[in-house]
């Protein structure tokens, strides 16, 4: 409650009780109307419990960013990795405030077993390779369980929870999100609490700081925000691709040639060992994948994808009016839907252009022949699930490293809509087609063929385990 209260009194924007109720209501009715898979990890007991509980939270709030909160609680009880606050469709002034906001740590941090491992300081006396132990009295334990509210992932797929609160990842760190709503700094500072490297542990007052600021001061020591330049290096006998995003909507980088090039120069050069990197990559354009095993599968394999479950036939407009994506279509699919009947979908609709759509990987004649490892992790949690899950099943590549995000439940998405709520500008991204599953599909992720524990020590250390771990199996 403590920390509730210190919210309200920071934020400059405000809400009426009758605006904050509208907004929920708006939200509660979108959610239930248009999400197809409310209900894939929960029971329906479950559901009422999060959205009754929203209802009050959000009722009660009196500013923008306490009715973000309170709608990214919701988001995350729904147990899809694609519903979210998403930071970017957020609008006016609690865009504002998440982003430029000087409430931020003033370093950058990796979770790792349980205890935060500086990876950046802005702060004279915290160095990279330190241990964060505290922050305002709250041990790392502390600040997860009051965080793990907040953490979107399909279904139990916790690594991809555990993820969303480290910094060197390619979307926001829910830590400079979240983490300054809940307990914000102080008359702008931060108390922390920090082991060095050589085992002194300090208490450090430390100011707060700007998202931009931070940036600007690690980058004068030579550290970089995560690439999203796709790289292959080769050392040898062995390669390593770097894959960082699937994400190129918008770009005019040509990833087929890309892939061409790459499998040529490793032939010309007979490099028998290859190592493909998607560890930071979330997932994106799903067909990237796919032309990516055309290179590396030794027999042709079929992916069927039934992306193909709705709540509805037409959104209403009294809901639409609220809604934004790219493609309204996607609003309309009159005379394209049947009636689910049966296991755990029915009383849904099957939207038929999308259900059981065959893809078959077919090998190229000068495929890729020598070994191949996949470095895997909980980031994986779209595109890069499948993308995992088919080398696997194929056979293409030895998968190494943490369990991926994402569930074999299958994934919600392929169609998505926003809505954003008319009073605080609060904007929830709502997949509006679920995957068919049944009733015996497991809830869980895809396991690495080799797994690998990370160490905190070993991190600090600066080590890439996964890559040790794959050298090792090269000897």
């Amino acid at each position: 409650m403590l920390l509730l209260i210190s919210l309200c009194a920071s934020a400059a924007d405000t809400l009426s009780a009758d605006q904050a109720r509208r907004d929920a209501t708006i939200l509660a009715t979108t959610l239930r109307a248009l999400h197809p898979a409310l209900d894939k990890y929960r029971s329906q007991a479950e559901v009422d419990a999060s959205f009754a509980r929203f209802q009050t939270r959000a009722g009660a709030a009196r500013n923008a960013a306490a009715m973000y909160l309170a709608a990214t609680e919701l988001a995350a009880s729904v147990r899809c990795g694609h519903t979210w606050t998403n930071v970017l469709n957020q609008q006016g002034a609690i865009q504002q405030r998440l982003l430029e906001a000087a409430d931020k740590l003033p370093l950058t941090m990796r979770l790792v077993d349980g205890r935060w491992l500086v990876i950046g300081s802005a702060v004279a006396g915290i160095a990279a390779g330190d241990e964060l132990l505290t922050i305002d009295g709250h041990s790392s334990a502390e600040v997860v369980a009051l965080m793990w509210p907040y953490l979107r992932a399909d279904g139990s797929s916790d690594g991809k929870r555990l993820r969303q609160l480290s910094h060197d990842r390619p979307d926001y760190s829910m830590m400079d999100i979240v983490w300054p709503l809940l307990s914000p700094p102080v008359d702008g500072v931060y108390r922390l609490t920090v082991r060095t490297g050589a085992g002194a542990t300090r208490a450090i007052d430390a100011a707060a700081t700007t998202l931009r600021a931070r940036a600007a001061a690690l980058q004068t020591q030579g550290i970089q925000p995560p690439a999203e330049k796709w790289q292959l290096r080769i050392d040898g006998d062995l390669a390593v691709m770097t894959l960082p995003t699937f994400a190129l909507y918008r770009s005019t980088f040509d990833w087929r040639q890309f892939f061409a090039d790459s499998f040529a120069e490793l032939r010309q050069r007979q490099v028998s060992r290859l190592v493909i990197d998607i560890r930071n990559n979330e997932g994106g354009d799903g067909s990237i994948g796919l032309e990516l095993l055309t290179w590396l599968v030794k027999s042709p394999i079929t992916d069927v994808s039934d992306q193909s479950v709705t709540m509805y036939e037409r959104v209403p407009y009294k809901l639409a009016r609220y809604l934004d994506t790219w493609d309204f279509g996607f609003f309309d699919r009159t005379g394209q839907v049947d009636q689910i009947t049966e296991g755990p979908q029915a009383g849904r609709w099957r939207f038929r252009p999308k259900a059981q759509q065959a893809h078959t990987v077919t090998p190229r004649p000068n495929r890729y022949t020598g070994k191949v490892w996949l470095l895997i992790g909980p980031e994986n949690s779209s595109a890069t699930f499948s993308l995992a899950q088919l080398a696997k099943r194929s056979g293409a590549a030895t998968l190494v490293g943490q369990p991926t995000g994402g569930n074999l439940r299958g994934l919600n998405g392929g169609q998505l809509a926003w809505v954003t709520l008319p009073n605080s500008g609060v904007a929830v991204d709502i997949p509006l087609l679920a995957t068919s599953y049944s009733a015996d599909t497991p809830d869980a992720a895809i396991t690495p063929d080799i797994l690998v524990l990370r160490s905190f020590a070993r991190q600090a250390a600066g080590r890439d385990e996964e890559m040790d771990a794959v050298r090792q199996l090269a000897r």
